[in-house]
């Protein structure tokens, strides 16, 4: 008896709450009925027709060819960020997907998971051709300042000036620097600056501890005591100078044009071909837009470095620019791709920091194709 009892409770209880959810269910279905018919008349048509094509468009966006961007906070990416912000990849037929890195030795990274299909980089180009197979297949920009070695004005070597009389303006020799502890990050135009200096006051790169550091913080190290020398690129470099600190080694007083290139996933090549010749044709458009306005170039690159979480002031800009020249498409007639790369890696090889079998990557990686064949409409 009691069993059935409990049975019975049971099957009320059920039913009671079998009800209660049939109850619900209509609810929704009534109240379905009435937006409905609301979406069918007067203003509500108009948001519902509205909202359908919205959703179209977007899957327009959606179904274009995807190029995935690597991007930084500096110069180097303004080009891209251009075509970006303009929309110039969607009125061509694909879309970029950017994503943000640090540096060069970090995008090299990314690329060996391929992560990314092209992107722009200066000497962190070299070890990405040499141990990633990376491709180089156009060019950015070129300079002559912007990186520097720096060290606080009490140091040694700021005492010393003009030891390499080819170059008068380097500070340092090997007896003001051998030990010294410099930071910087590898594999990056920085570390690019520091061996050239090295090389100017004849001292090797083994006589010295280079330390990998983020830029901004080494330079806060260096404020701190924490090191002897950093080397900096912009906007730190501007930071670095205000702040009285003495330049020891500036690329342009070392005879040299630095130039940014234009990297490539070589399996990206290989699958998106025509979408990467339109990007290459539109980085070319964009280069000649920032060379003829720079009022609009520092407020694109305001806004970007802004929007990257990279704090900078107008001057830091302006100053960028004014030291930086776009590279477009009339100049490939007279311009020999690959050749600052090539520079590099020897430079490398002959420090030891490449073994000289990796060499033969800068003829097999460096494709012409793209640079030659330009169309800016």
């Amino acid at each position: 008896y009691n069993t059935e009892q409990n049975l019975y409770v049971s099957n009320e209880k059920f039913n009671q709450e079998e009800l209660f959810m049939k109850k619900i269910l209509r609810s929704i279905v009534a109240m379905s009925l009435a937006l409905a018919l609301v979406g069918c008349s007067g203003a509500g048509g108009a948001a519902k027709t509205s909202g359908t094509a919205s959703k179209g468009a977007e899957s327009a966006k959606t179904d274009l060819p995807v190029l995935r961007v690597a991007m930084m906070p500096f110069i180097t990416s303004l080009p891209a960020r251009y075509i970006q912000v303009n929309k110039l990849d969607e009125k061509n037929g694909f879309k970029m997907e950017t994503t943000m890195y640090a540096t060069g030795a970090p995008m090299n990274e990314a690329l060996a998971a391929d992560l990314w299909d092209v992107g722009a980089m200066g000497g962190a180009a070299v070890t990405g051709v040499a141990n990633y197979d990376m491709t180089i297949i156009g060019e950015v920009l070129e300079s002559q300042d912007g990186l520097g070695v720096f060290v606080k004005p009490e140091s040694k070597i700021a005492t010393v000036k003009g030891y390499n009389p080819s170059y008068p303006n380097v500070y340092g020799d090997p007896d003001t620097v051998k030990g010294a502890k410099i930071l910087l990050p590898i594999g990056t135009a920085q570390h690019f600056t520091t061996l050239k200096w090295l090389e100017k006051i004849g001292v090797k790169a083994e006589d010295v501890n280079i330390v990998n550091m983020e830029t901004a913080q080494a330079y806060q190290a260096l404020k701190a005591d924490q090191a002897d020398a950093v080397a900096l690129n912009i906007p730190t470099f501007f930071d670095a100078k205000n702040d009285g600190m003495v330049q020891v080694g500036n690329l342009a007083d070392m005879g040299t044009k630095y130039i940014d290139m234009v990297t490539a996933n070589k399996k990206s090549l290989e699958t998106k071909s025509d979408i990467i010749q339109k990007y290459i044709n539109l980085l070319a458009e964009a280069d000649a837009a920032l060379n003829a306005d720079t009022d609009m170039a520092t407020k694109l690159m305001m806004d970007y470095l802004k929007e990257a979480g990279a704090e900078t002031t107008e001057e830091s800009v302006r100053g960028d620019l004014g030291r930086v020249k776009f590279i477009e498409a009339s100049e490939w007639k007279n311009r020999e791709l690959g050749s600052f790369a090539k520079e590099l890696g020897e430079f490398y090889i002959g420090l030891g920091q490449l073994d000289a079998s990796l060499m033969d990557k800068f003829n097999t990686n460096i494709i012409k194709t793209y640079v030659e064949n330009i169309d800016v409409k």
